[in-house]
């Protein structure tokens, strides 16, 4: 066995599997958490940029918890609706839409922001009436365009 972080562990003879340290940070949350903003943009393929750091939204009851973050962890507190999940892998992350208007209230860059709603609705992974904060967000900035 290899030890992967504190409390979790990996049998050396087998692969690693998909996301491995997106896995451990995972099993961390004790299967609460759901990996979004950024993070879930890159794993819906809807932005080229790789973030420095994993985004993982953690349940809202936890915020009055006393946690000791992964490294190279972002959390955010909110309660995730089954119907705002997703998987990669073996991971589970924000659907579109919710990934969308979360990196639109959390100030994504526009430019970024923008390809990655217009390659979605392009995809047909979410429709615009689904991407009000995305819509709001870059109003000032020309709005989604046609």
């Amino acid at each position: 066995m290899l030890r992967v972080r504190r409390g979790v562990y990996r049998l050396v003879h087998f692969p690693a599997g998909d996301h491995e340290d997106l896995t451990a940070v995972w099993l961390w949350s004790e299967h609460e958490g759901v990996f979004s903003h950024e993070t879930a943009l890159a794993l819906h393929d809807l932005s080229d940029v790789l973030p420095s750091r994993a985004h993982l939204t953690l349940p809202e009851a936890w915020r009055k918890r006393r946690l000791r973050v992964p490294a190279g962890v972002t959390v955010h507190f909110a309660d995730v609706a089954k119907s705002e999940r997703a998987w990669s892998s073996s991971v589970p992350i924000t659907a579109p839409a919710r990934t969308l208007n979360d990196c639109a209230a959390a100030h994504l860059s526009p430019e970024l922001l923008r390809d990655a709603a217009l390659d979605a609705l392009h995809r047909g992974l979410v429709t615009r009436g689904e991407l009000g904060a995305v819509e709001a967000a870059l109003q000032a900035f020309g709005g989604l365009g046609s």
